[in-house]
């Protein structure tokens, strides 16, 4: 807000009611930072305490550009990658420091703009700071506490549990995409594949790109003011990919067309619905795919082992186009041939000669099952 600017309607109103003590921020800080460090030091995890605090400082330091870009596009662009290059090559050879340290970087910074977001939520709907505060901590150690318990359950009593043929749909896609990132980053180590010499070592190039075209584009909006341009933004375009190794075409394409339909057309011929129903739509549908979701699975997949609608609702063309392609197949686009190997002829036998790397076989890889 500019030193000229009034406060907004909803600022002043907020205004009446007491802020959350900063020092309730501080107590829980120092004690996940406390629950941090005791998890390193008391299971041999190989994650030296330093890095830890390197993580927090990288979530710090990117929490406010990172927030910027959310609450202008409402996408945020992950630090997985960098979290994960950057330990990657302090620490090669070590998967469960490279789980943490992506974790301590990447999802504290993720979770911190969750919180400030709850909190704009809140901030529209005149709810209380202290209340808000109070309902989120809550919030947070029942849905701990429940996951964790909800997890050990499911291991328990669940066949097949991340079986890519499981047959109730239990094949954990976000546990596919850190295992791989464990074993890529981790046991591999970027050196290996992005330093100079090695294979990949063309694509540090595109961190220069990426550099280069935010600056580029604000040079030319900052020249010329109604370039279209300034409607491209770079770093949502480059970190849409990110979700790519997890999602697929079925969840790209549907939201291209959804936001073509709302964002374009019904913006430009009707916008008065636009303005007042838009939101609240976008919201009704997340609420309702999430609700759907259970009672699909209650009522469908849960009894009689899935069987119910076999013959009717399971065949039709909405639930089973998405499994009739190559890509949920798994077919690859290029196969080896029997005794060859994908990679540069130096990859054949090669020793591992990275520090600690007879380790992750044996110890790290336990704690990653």
């Amino acid at each position: 807000m500019g030193m000229n600017e009034h406060p907004d309607i909803h600022a002043r109103l907020m205004s009446q009611y007491p802020q959350v003590p900063e020092w309730l921020y501080a107590i829980i800080f120092l004690a996940m930072v406390g629950c941090g460090v005791i998890s390193i030091e008391v299971w041999d995890t190989k994650f030296p305490v330093q890095y830890f605090i390197l993580a927090l400082v990288i979530s710090f330091v990117y929490v406010i550009p990172i927030g910027m870009i959310q609450a202008i596009t409402n996408q945020q662009v992950g630090l997985n990658v960098v979290t994960e290059l950057i330990i990657g090559y302090v620490l090669p050879g070590r998967p469960v420091a490279m789980l943490m340290f992506k974790t301590w970087g990447y999802i504290t910074m993720a979770q911190a703009l969750t919180f400030t977001s709850d909190f704009k939520l809140g901030h529209y709907m005149k709810i209380p700071p202290r209340s808000m505060f109070g309902a989120q901590v809550v919030a947070t150690v029942i849905a701990g506490t429940t996951q964790l318990g909800v997890q050990a359950w499911m291991f328990t009593n669940i066949e097949n549990l991340c079986d890519p043929a499981q047959k109730d749909g239990f094949i954990c896609p976000s546990t596919e995409v850190f295992g791989p990132a464990s074993i890529i980053w981790g046991v591999i180590g970027p050196a290996r594949q992005f330093s100079q010499g090695q294979v990949y070592y063309a694509l540090v190039f595109f961190f220069l790109i990426g550099f280069a075209c935010p600056v580029i584009s604000y040079l030319i909006s900052w020249k010329w003011p109604n370039s279209i341009i300034r409607y491209v933004n770079f770093p949502v375009i480059f970190s849409g990919t990110g979700a790519i190794p997890l999602a697929s075409p079925v969840n790209y394409v549907p939201w291209a067309i959804v936001g073509f339909i709302f964002q374009y057309v019904i913006w430009r011929r009707h916008f008065s619905w636009w303005t007042k129903y838009n939101y609240v739509l976008s919201a009704a549908m997340d609420s309702g795919v999430a609700v759907s979701a259970v009672i699909i699975f209650f009522c469908l997949q849960y009894p009689m082992n899935g069987n119910i609608g076999i013959n009717t609702v399971q065949k039709w063309w909405g639930n089973t186009v998405p499994f009739s392609n190559a890509d949920s197949a798994e077919t690859p686009l290029l196969t080896v041939a029997d005794g060859s190997f994908f990679g540069p002829s130096t990859w054949a036998l090669a020793e591992c000669t990275t520090p600690d790397a007879s380790l992750w076989l044996t110890q790290d890889m336990r704690l990653l099952v």
